[in-house]
């Protein structure tokens, strides 16, 4: 998902697309062979470089340094090496305590390590240094979301709706929250804020699939037909729209294919993408229920 700022690889997995109207049951096996290899982390690692040697030049100040420190981390994480963009983070906000963009990115590896609580007062620092870091309601609605406190977690949703009422990815969040505890209100509101979204963008076709007016084989359809007009890769489509089909798979009950779908995100190795993020968080919580059942 292309809300926020731009390791092991999930073996392939094998299947084949349904066709078939969206009132058909859903198809459990993702086609994986649309994922084209991973090709553009030459130019992040020359750049992870070039970084790192800025920053043994004496002519950089203080905050230069967090910055680069930080920019560096970025990197990192897009890369997939979360826990050394974690370390550049601390590092720059050793040297600029008030670089929000850090905490923010901190607060998002605590949540990725169900660290609650942590999470949450990154977070809170965040929103603190700046109340207009929108992205900084969005990711602590999502740890309230997913630290079982989705009450509290929609007031933060709906501030990160209010910025924009056409972003189809807002709105699914928000449902996502309020479905986990009154799904016919959840239901309601997703058909009344629909009506807003901006019908020609990619999120506008994953809400159509998530009130099911598309089958899965047609959003994944969507998927490859709007990579082709460039308005994102097809692996960052894909890794969109095999999370919110295992969403729905989760939602229906269908645990066992929802976490076919999860790790069908992973193999898209779009590590900055909040999807890939919360891929490997809705897997781990998957497993946990299994093991409860």
């Amino acid at each position: 998902m292309s809300i926020l700022t731009k390791v092991a690889i999930w073996p392939l997995l094998t299947g084949v697309l349904l066709a078939g109207c969206a009132n058909q049951s859903i198809q459990t096996t993702p086609d994986l062979n649309k994922i084209k290899p991973v090709t553009h982390t030459l130019k992040q690692q020359v750049t992870i470089k070039r970084l790192s040697d800025l920053l043994s030049d004496p002519a950089f100040n203080q905050i230069d340094r967090a910055e680069i420190y930080f920019q560096r981390g970025v990197l990192y994480d897009a890369i997939g090496l979360s826990h050394l963009a974690y370390f550049d983070w601390l590092y720059a906000l050793e040297l600029k305590p008030d670089l929000a963009d850090a905490y923010n990115m901190i607060g998002i590896y605590y949540l990725r390590q169900q660290e609650f609580s942590r999470s949450y007062e990154s977070f809170d620092s965040v929103i603190e240094l700046d109340s207009s870091h929108q992205f900084a309601y969005f990711n602590r609605a999502i740890a309230l979301y997913y630290g079982g406190r989705a009450k509290l977690a929609e007031m933060d949703f709906e501030s990160f709706y209010q910025f924009d009422q056409t972003d189809g990815f807002r709105v699914l969040w928000w449902y996502f929250a309020k479905q986990s505890y009154d799904p016919q209100a959840a239901k309601k509101q997703l058909a009344t804020q629909t009506k807003a979204l901006d019908t020609n963008s990619w999120s506008a076709q994953i809400v159509r699939y998530i009130q099911g007016e598309l089958s899965e084989a047609e959003l994944l359809n969507q998927a490859e037909q709007y990579a082709a007009e460039g308005t994102q890769s097809i692996n960052q489509n894909l890794c969109e729209a095999y999370f919110y089909i295992g969403k729905k798979l989760k939602l229906k009950g269908q645990k066992q294919a929802a976490k076919t779908y999860f790790k069908a995100v992973l193999s898209t190795q779009v590590y900055e993408f909040i999807e890939y993020r919360y891929a490997q968080l809705e897997l781990e919580m998957l497993t946990v229920d299994v093991d409860k059942s």
